[in-house]
């Protein structure tokens, strides 16, 4: 409870005073901004601000929740809009015009703007959203509470409860296929008549469907029936998706140079054609002066 309102006054300290700057290292040399922030935090405890120890957790806590401010102001005050009508003025109270200005123009950054455009592209490929919000799972596991009274919940349960979402009151179409290949899975016997394994049925369908298989793992279950199995499926899934990976990128790589070769053509076809056409010029000039002089030299000189 503690470490959370700690959090809490922590964000709440970034929101309302801290200036935002484009990267982490534009805050080292501003000892009064750290100064400051320990001081407001400090303020809500009955802790020494100049002990070591609560000086690295606020610093800690700084650098995460400033980044996520800082999503938070490109996600509100830049993404929506065009280039020239993002605002120039600081839309918060505790940045200056200036410093929203090099923030601004940091995003605007082409090598930025790729970034965020393979990012956001990365995003719409996840199938799977967890609805755990910012809790961790462990922390989103224990406020279930005696939900599960009797036994603890098995690998699908937990599945379904880390994604199912509150608001919407209903799984996603891929979170929901899911599911039903996993209970069907399990309620199909296997050739020797046993009853399949939920942990590995859940393990085996996260393996085909997610880039990395993690969620068994941060939900604290060890799969001990067919561990190595699904281990050694999900590296092979993995070179597989890795060698996929190197191809696209391969083909991506010729694509461009096809297109910087093609360029390249273009432009000297076009500097081949500009000199024809200056030479050409110069040509009908030099016809046109010797035109003029022949016949400047035919009027007669009636002096």
């Amino acid at each position: 409870m503690i470490t959370a309102k700690f959090a809490t006054e922590c964000n709440i300290a970034i929101r309302n005073h801290v200036p935002i700057f484009p990267r982490w290292k534009d805050y080292k040399d501003k000892d009064l901004i750290f100064k400051d922030f320990r001081e407001k935090v400090g303020l809500k405890f009955d802790t020494d601000i100049t002990k070591a120890p609560y000086q690295r957790a606020c610093v800690t806590m700084m650098k995460k929740g400033i980044r996520q401010q800082r999503y938070k102001l490109k996600k509100k005050y830049f993404d929506p809009f065009p280039l020239h009508l993002v605002p120039t003025t600081s839309p918060i109270p505790h940045m200056t015009d200036e410093q929203w200005g090099d923030l601004v123009n940091s995003w605007k950054e082409h090598k930025k703007l790729e970034t965020c455009q393979g990012n956001r592209a990365n995003r719409g490929k996840v199938q799977l959203h967890q609805t755990t919000g910012s809790r961790s799972y462990d922390i989103y596991i224990e406020t279930l509470g005696d939900k599960y009274n009797d036994e603890p919940p098995n690998a699908l349960e937990l599945f379904k409860e880390c994604h199912y979402s509150k608001k919407r009151k209903a799984f996603t179409p891929a979170v929901q296929s899911v599911i039903n290949e996993i209970e069907r899975k399990i309620t199909d016997p296997t050739e020797d008549g046993e009853q399949p394994n939920v942990t590995e049925a859940v393990s085996a369908m996260l393996v085909r469907k997610t880039k990395k298989n993690r969620f068994l793992h941060n939900v604290g279950i060890q799969n001990k029936t067919g561990t190595s199995n699904a281990m050694r499926r999900e590296l092979e899934a993995e070179l597989i998706r890795e060698k996929q990976g190197s191809n696209e990128l391969r083909a991506l790589v010729d694509k461009q140079r096809q297109q910087m070769d093609a360029m390249a053509k273009q432009m000297q076809e076009a500097e081949a054609a500009r000199a024809k056409h200056d030479e050409e010029m110069k040509q009908k000039q030099a016809e046109t002066d010797a035109l003029l002089k022949r016949l400047i030299s035919m009027i007669p000189n009636n002096t």
